[in-house]
């Protein structure tokens, strides 16, 4: 549980960092639906570490004002938790 809210966190807070209160709240209702499927994918250590390993570029991309580096990491990590739930809940 406290995973997933400290990953709650982390993607609130680059979507408020966008300067877009449009893109926060969205992003806020969003996850609100989708917490319940989340929680249906197993919190394996290789999938938190590749997923850690994302958020850390993510971060450092942002920092460094790379925003077509961060749109990239942010798309390949948006991919790959879709396939995880897909994959969990086919």
């Amino acid at each position: 549980a406290q995973y997933r809210r400290l990953d709650t966190m982390l993607h609130l807070t680059l979507a408020e960092l966008s300067g877009s209160p449009a893109l926060a709240a969205q992003y806020a209702a969003v996850r609100a639906t989708l917490n319940d499927l989340l929680d249906c994918i197993p919190l394996l250590v290789r999938n938190l570490e590749h997923s850690q390993r994302q958020h850390a570029a993510l971060v450092e991309a942002v920092l460094d004002g790379d925003a077509d580096g961060a749109r990239e990491i942010a798309r390949e990590h948006c991919a790959g938790t879709a396939a995880l739930l897909r994959g969990f809940l086919a």
